[in-house]
């Protein structure tokens, strides 16, 4: 399984004295079980190009693939789609449309005709899931919750369809740090247990950057690197002529590096840079 993009284009109001080129030939791709981070500045292009990859927007001009099978079709082969490739949206609220927690998560698994046995473990398998009671939680209002308890419910009520890829837009956007770090634990369970491929769109990532294995960076709609995350964070300079900096622990590491201490500069949790250091301290006692 892949997601594939081939010199995607994206103009807003075509033919106006309004157009606007949100994408310029925009070419990736992702294997299954990759979790790849899209960074770069606002207004970069981040938001348009997640909405293509679920078909929520329709190319101007190029291809997306999902499993070497283009996107395009009928509204039906849409509908399938998106229960393959769930999107969360920066702001939860967005999405929500019921009155309770269990109608809001319920709402695809019914419009998919399941019996309501189904339709009920669907909702409480996707609550438990996201770490959220189902007793304690169904029947309180969506807008009634914390920032926390949103972005959970917002991703419970994807999940409840069991999709192969989940892309999230802003995740960390409105969280504490407790409410971060429970969203990467739990993103890094979907990965990890259920080889679920995570598409992040940011332009926060230290937090985000431990869990990403691949690194997508946009600048005013163009693709300008695309690779590992080591790859990427090694390109130091070209980040920064961006307008884009290192993950903190990766730039402290490079620093340190500069400085003439040998340690590895390809760390970015402070674990990691704690261990290394650690190590070096110990190689020169």
């Amino acid at each position: 399984m892949s997601i594939r993009t081939e010199k995607l284009t994206h103009i807003y109001m075509p033919g106006t004295p309004f157009a606007a080129k949100a994408l310029h030939d925009v070419t990736f791709e992702l294997q299954k079980g990759q979790v790849a981070l899209l960074i770069g500045p606002s207004g970069s292009g981040k938001s348009t190009l997640i909405q293509h990859l679920n078909g929520l927007l329709k190319p101007t001009s190029g291809q997306v693939y999902f499993d070497d099978q283009s996107i395009e079709g009928s509204k039906d082969r849409l509908l399938k789609l998106r229960r393959k490739i769930g999107l969360v949206f920066q702001l939860p609220e967005e999405q929500f449309f019921s009155e309770t927690v269990y109608d809001e998560v319920a709402f695809a698994p019914r419009n998919l005709g399941l019996a309501e046995e189904k339709i009920r473990d669907s909702v409480y398998d996707a609550l438990n899931l996201v770490g959220l009671v189902a007793e304690e939680i169904k029947d309180r209002h969506p807008f009634n919750l914390s920032s926390g308890q949103k972005r959970l419910v917002a991703i419970a009520a994807v999940l409840s369809l069991k999709p192969e890829v989940l892309i999230l837009d802003e995740p960390t956007a409105g969280l504490d740090p407790a409410g971060r770090r429970n969203l990467f634990n739990l993103l890094a369970g979907f990965n990890q247990k259920e080889g679920m491929t995570i598409i992040i769109a940011t332009h926060h990532f230290d937090e985000a950057v431990a869990l990403a294995n691949h690194v997508l960076v946009l600048k005013q709609g163009k693709l300008l690197l695309n690779g590992s995350r080591d790859e990427v964070f090694a390109r130091r300079e070209d980040l920064e002529k961006l307008g884009l900096a290192l993950p903190s622990v990766t730039e402290l590491m490079q620093d340190l590096a500069a400085e003439g201490l040998p340690v590895r500069t390809d760390l970015y949790t402070i674990k990691e840079a704690r261990e290394e250091i650690n190590k070096m301290k110990e190689k020169q006692q």
